[in-house]
C-alpha cells in the first residue's frame, strides 16, 4: 500500500461533508428524490476533491497511526452528525 498522506484523509472528509450536507438538506429543508440527492452528493464531493487537489498543503505524508486515527474520527463525526440530523 502506498504511503498515507493527508490528501487521502481530506478526500474522506470531503465525502463525509457531502453526505452530511445532503442528508441535512433532505431531512430539514427539502425532501429530495433519491436520484437528486445522489447527484447533489456527487457534485459536492467533486468540488471538494477539486479544491483538495489544487491545494499543496495536503501532500504531506503522515504516519499510519495518525492516518487510521483521523479516519476513525471522520467516521465517528459522520455517524454522530447523521444521527443528530435525523432526530
Amino acid at each position: 500500500m502506498k504511503e498515507p498522506t493527508l490528501k487521502k484523509v481530506a478526500y474522506g472528509v470531503a465525502m463525509a461533508i457531502a453526505i452530511i450536507l445532503v442528508h441535512f438538506i433532505d431531512v430539514r429543508v427539502y425532501n429530495m428524490p433519491p436520484i437528486f440527492a445522489l447527484l447533489l452528493a456527487i457534485v459536492i464531493t467533486f468540488l471538494g476533491i477539486k479544491f483538495i487537489n489544487k491545494s499543496e498543503k495536503f501532500d504531506r505524508k503522515i504516519s499510519r497511526i495518525n492516518y487510521n486515527l483521523l479516519n476513525v474520527a471522520v467516521v465517528l463525526v459522520l455517524f454522530f452528525a447523521y444521527i443528530s440530523i435525523t432526530q
